[in-house]
């Protein structure tokens, strides 16, 4: 099993997350300094619960990727608070967890979150913005970060994973590729990821959807989580049967947690993470557990049993099969 090591800057721990098997150590000693406490992180990659569950391979090519241009000083593996609103005296727990994530960012002088889910965006710039001393604190999503810096998703390696997806789609003809970017709920407002992941996209590949941007509506995941399964179902195979009408071969998500449910839910079209296509490396959707393993707060450090979670490999020249490995 590998291991990816980390010094989170928010809580000060070293933290170990198995892979294949999800599993998390945390040495609250063993961090890059001595003893607990925020390290100073003027910048940080903040992945979020999902992408840690979904795809940790990836959180480490990503991670490495924006700390060798410089674009991060540090990352946190740390909840944004969101889910803990669906848990018992959710609203109470949730806001002394913001008071101490306030309090830990400002330890750590942070000045700049670069965060890869469009909930822990709109989640972090709420609790940030409500005390002074982070209010000024920049947000920016993954998809806009990586977009500034140059990348595009490669045609070819585009085609390439959706007919290996969906033999039957046609991708792997002459014909024109056409992905329908699914736009998360959290972004109707400010339109950030929806802009960047269609800059991102290979040129001409765009096709719209007939509820896209701020038109755009649940993949059903908040349905599932207030208890209703049926109509959360229903949610996700209208993107489905929408992503047909606009003859589209692929849905591409910005949110991890979008791409698992619609790609459980429905299977008209296959789904991809923007993040998939990016790096030539499939997710395992249809191997992955029901519900998340790890979650990392501040009190008590994330101590988990092994997971049924799969992975599929990535190409050896791509990922050293180390703790301290990444996809290059």
């Amino acid at each position: 099993m590998t291991g990816y090591v980390y010094d989170d800057a928010l809580t000060g721990s070293r933290v170990t997350c198995g892979y294949p098997a999800l599993t998390a150590w945390v040495d609250s000693e063993g961090a890059a300094d001595e003893g607990s406490g925020s390290h100073a992180a003027t910048s940080l990659f903040f992945p979020g619960c999902s992408f840690l569950n979904y795809s940790l391979p990836l959180v480490q090519a990503v991670y490495d990727l924006l700390k060798g241009a410089e674009r991060v000083s540090g990352i946190s593996l740390v909840c944004c608070g969101k889910i803990l609103d669906f848990e018992p005296d959710g609203k109470a727990v949730r806001a002394a967890h913001e008071v101490q994530m306030r309090e830990h960012i400002v330890e750590a002088g942070v000045k700049r979150i670069v965060t890869a889910c469009p909930n822990c965006v709109k989640a972090l710039r709420s609790l940030l913005a409500a005390d002074e001393r982070t209010s000024e604190v920049e947000v920016v999503p993954l998809s806009v970060e990586l977009a500034e810096m140059g990348y595009r998703i490669d045609a070819e390696v585009a085609r390439k994973m959706v007919a290996a997806a969906a033999p039957e789609s046609g991708a792997a003809s002459d014909e024109e590729l056409r992905l329908a970017p699914h736009d998360s709920c959290p972004d109707r407002d400010t339109g950030e990821f929806a802009d960047s992941v269609r800059r991102l996209l290979p040129d001409g590949a765009v096709c719209e959807t007939k509820h896209n941007r701020h038109k755009s509506f649940c993949c059903g995941n908040l349905l599932r989580a207030a208890g209703k399964p049926d109509r959360a179902l229903e949610q996700s195979r209208r993107h489905g049967q929408e992503a047909l009408e606009a003859r589209a071969d692929a849905l591409v998500t910005v949110c991890m947690s979008c791409a698992f449910l619609l790609s459980k839910q429905q299977k008209d079209v296959p789904v991809f993470h923007y993040l998939e296509l990016l790096y030539d490396w499939r997710i395992d959707w249809d191997g992955m557990p029901p519900y998340m393993t790890l979650r990392f707060l501040f009190d008590e450090p994330s101590q988990t049993e092994e997971s049924r979670r799969t992975f599929v490999s990535l190409d050896s020249d791509k990922t050293a099969q180390e703790s301290d490995g990444a996809a290059q």
